[in-house]
Formats: C-alpha cells, structure tokens, sequence
C-alpha cells in the first residue's frame, strides 16, 4: 500500500501551496546529511513483523498503518502539494559523498508533497510503539523518530508544515493503539 505514494502523482496534478504554508521553511536550513535518518524510515517499516511476536498487537499495527496511509493518501489525492518550492532548495553541491543518497528519492515526475507527511506519521507511530512494547529500546526508538522527523524537511523533501502534521497524526494513532492495547491487557 505504500508503493501508492508514487503512482498517484501520475495522475492527479499538484497544486501550489499556499504562501503561509512554506514561508518558514526559507529559513530553514538543507542539511545534507540528514538524508541518513530519513532512511531509518525504511528499516523501521521492516522491523514489525520481524519483533511482535503477539498477534493481536501486530494485527492492532497493521490496521493503525493501514487508517494512516489512507487518510494520507486521501490528502495527496485531494491537495496534492507542489514541492517545487523546497525542492529548490536543496543543494546537493555540498557533501557530495552523500548525494547519490538523495537522488534516490528524488524523481522527475514527483514534485508533489504529501501533506501530511506520511514518512513522518508511519514512523513517528512505529518509533513511539517501539517505545511503548519495548522499553530497553526506549531512548533509541525515541532518537529515531526524531531524526527522521527533522530530515524530512532539513533535506528539503516536505514543508515543515507537512512534519509537524505527520508527527500529530502518528502521535494521534500510537494513542489509539495504546488505547486498544490496554482494553486486551
């Protein structure tokens, strides 16, 4: 279901945002090598299956996993944000050791943002269940999720807007699984 992300930008054309929505982020600065944490995301997203050993608590995150993506998949639809602006941004002349790391998430066709952002939700939700279910990892989960919740707008891939949604919405469905998770304990 996460492949989705970049098959609907070939359909659904982006629309500009509005000033307000990405007048902070010229003052945010392109840390190059913030892309290492934004690809924490995609071990993180593995993890799951392989470290729940409960049932109901995998199947608790898959649904959660599932009601994120859509509800952004639903906003990209709808308002599929034009990325150009931050995109822009990036300055890939600097720790050029690195910038093969960046052209890895950056294509022709996708100058759109999703709003919120669904690298942030999905991972802000795993870290914080991480947190919650296995308390040794704890200080490392927590470091993660806010690593790769900054590098989603210190590399210019999403409005600062777009992270700060995603992390509510993540944050929103950790409360829910907690919520769920306490009505079988």
């Amino acid at each position: 279901m996460l492949s989705l992300y970049f098959v609907i930008p070939i359909f659904v054309e982006s629309v500009s945002p509005p000033v307000w929505f990405y007048s902070f982020d010229a003052n945010i600065p392109f840390i190059s090598l913030m892309i290492i944490p934004y690809y924490f995301y995609y071990i993180i997203i593995i993890v799951p299956p392989l470290i729940w050993k409960d049932e109901l608590r995998m199947r608790n995150i898959t649904s959660i996993l599932n009601i994120i993506t859509i509800f952004c998949y639903l906003i990209f639809i709808i308002w599929p944000l034009d990325a150009t602006y931050v995109l822009n941004q990036v300055n890939l002349h600097d720790d050029s050791n690195i910038n093969f790391l960046h052209r890895f998430i950056t294509y022709d066709y996708l100058y759109q943002n999703a709003f919120p952002s669904m690298h942030v939700a999905v991972a802000s939700f795993l870290c914080a269940s991480y947190y919650y279910d296995f308390k040794s990892f704890g200080f490392f989960s927590l470091s993660i999720m806010l690593l790769i919740f900054l590098a989603t707008f210190l590399i210019k891939q999403h409005y600062f807007i777009d992270s700060i949604t995603g992390l509510f919405l993540g944050l929103l469905g950790f409360y829910y699984y907690t919520f769920n998770i306490k009505q079988y304990d």
